[in-house]
């Protein structure tokens, strides 16, 4: 069974490991899969060439959701 993965931008990570959850790419696939990010909830992020695991956290100033990593991300074969 394949694992559901949602889209993030891993490059630009913060240093503390920290993922934006704002790019369009990552909405179309929360909506499309009907997933609620709320605090705490550990998701498969995917950037097209790798795969990660994260845990979403709260809001910046500006309402966007964030999800630290919980491990790097590593190159996953076909996509």
């Amino acid at each position: 069974m394949a694992q559901t993965r949602i889209f993030a931008e891993f490059d630009n990570a913060a240093a503390d490991g920290c993922v934006r959850l704002d790019a369009r790419a990552t909405l179309d696939d929360v909506r499309r899969l009907g997933v609620r990010l709320r605090p705490g909830l550990v998701l498969s992020l995917y950037d097209g060439v790798s795969i990660a695991l994260a845990q979403v956290t709260g809001c910046d100033d500006g309402g966007a959701r964030h999800a630290r990593l919980l491990s790097d991300p590593v190159a996953v074969d076909g996509g």
